[in-house]
């Protein structure tokens, strides 16, 4: 009989969510804005960590595979982990389909960046 791994809440969450939606990785900045942000909520960076942690939870049960993705625009380096259920069938993030293939990820992941003027 295999032991099962106790997760926590939030971790629950994040699979909950992963296995709703099976057809596109989710990034954790998605899963922190679906999960935890709230008006007004202050502490951004540290919920990314937070998510991040409950997230990494659900890969080393192997209930979840991750990829990061690292670009640098405008002078700018942005990175993110995109994270998927091992139920979408997905080996790796290019399995998801061109919009997931370097160098189309990377692009997107930069254009998250937008020039406001000076």
């Amino acid at each position: 009989m295999e032991a099962t791994v106790a997760l926590s809440p939030l971790a629950t969450k994040i699979e909950a969510a992963l296995n709703q939606d099976l057809d596109r990785p989710w990034c954790v900045h998605r899963l922190y804005e679906e999960l935890l942000s709230g008006p007004g909520s202050s502490a951004r960076e540290e919920l990314l960590a937070v998510t991040a942690t409950a997230a990494e939870e659900l890969v080393r049960t192997k209930r979840a595979r991750q990829e990061y993705v690292s670009a640098t625009t405008i002078g700018v380096h942005c990175e993110d982990t995109l994270y998927w259920s091992v139920g979408a069938g997905k080996e790796r993030l290019a399995d998801f389909g061109p919009a997931y293939e370097w160098p189309t990820v990377v692009q997107r992941l930069g254009s998250h960046f937008q020039c406001r003027g000076l």
